[in-house]
């Protein structure tokens, strides 16, 4: 209902405030200004950071509040940590209090593009051209690790279909790479800034031909060019996937919006809805 909408946004915009104003601040201190700006009526959410896991970070659903669907994301993309997208996250969490997001830590690798030295990457990328034919060492590692965060949610009590994945660049990259060969239907993966990275190895599954893909992607993008992300889509759709929106951005280039960012409020109060 536009009601109900119209109240989301103004409590994102609120949220999207106050993680403004400690931005630079540790995860902590993020922590108690989101708390501030959490649905109302609902609990502020429990943040933890998991050392042993590389740091991993989770926002579940706060004391009284069911925890009935779960995000895997927004996954950062290279050389960046999962603080550049927390507080993202926090804000989409305090919107939405009934679902779990959870961000990963990219392992430090050496890196082709970066002269070999190491930095946080999910695979290796050789250079910005011909991104298709790049073989992308590591990705397999990489969505190893994702599908065990999936496991782990479908183990605690939540179905694949209340489980999105998300991710932006290299990490929207991974994301498809995982959602799109699991062997079950997830609530979408959602695909920001990136591409199908290693097409040549990817197998789509039977299971993900209904999984809804949302592509958000800046038309100035010159890191990760329009043409690879409608490129993306077209051979998608060719293997069979049967809802795969792209919504091109202009002008933005490699990096998100704030109306993009709304959007992927929407897309994702859409597919993973409260009293679901």
């Amino acid at each position: 209902p536009m009601a109900r909408g119209l109240a989301a946004c103004t409590r994102l915009a609120a949220a999207a405030a106050a993680v403004s104003a400690v931005a630079s601040s540790p995860l902590q201190s993020r922590v108690s200004a989101v708390s501030m700006s959490t649905a109302a009526g609902a609990a502020p959410p429990r943040i933890t950071q998991d050392r042993a896991r590389n740091n991993l970070i989770t926002i579940a659903p706060g004391e009284g509040m069911p925890h009935t669907a779960t995000v895997i994301g927004p996954i950062h993309g290279l050389g960046d940590s999962n603080m550049g997208w927390a507080d993202v996250a926090m804000q989409l969490q305090s919107v939405m209090p009934y679902c779990k997001f959870i961000l990963p830590n990219a392992p430090v690798r050496p890196v082709t593009l970066n002269g070999g030295m190491s930095m946080p990457s999910w695979y290796d990328i050789t250079s910005l051209d011909k991104r298709e034919s790049q073989p992308c060492t590591g990705i397999e590692e990489s969505r190893q690790a994702m599908l065990d965060l999936i496991s782990a949610e479908v183990a605690s009590g939540i179905p694949p279909s209340r489980i999105a994945i998300a991710g932006f660049s290299q990490g929207g990259a991974v994301a498809l790479f995982t959602g799109l060969q699991y062997s079950h239907t997830l609530a979408g993966v959602l695909c920001l800034s990136g591409y199908l990275a290693a097409e040549e190895r990817f197998i789509l599954a039977p299971e993900a031909v209904n999984t809804p893909v949302a592509h958000f992607h800046g038309s100035d993008d010159q890191t990760v060019q329009i043409k690879w992300a409608r490129g993306s889509q077209a051979h998608l759709r060719e293997l069979g996937i049967r809802t795969y929106e792209l919504k091109e951005y202009s002008p933005l280039g490699h990096s998100a919006s704030q109306q993009e960012i709304a959007d992927v409020l929407a897309w994702l109060q859409a597919r993973l809805p409260e009293d679901a």
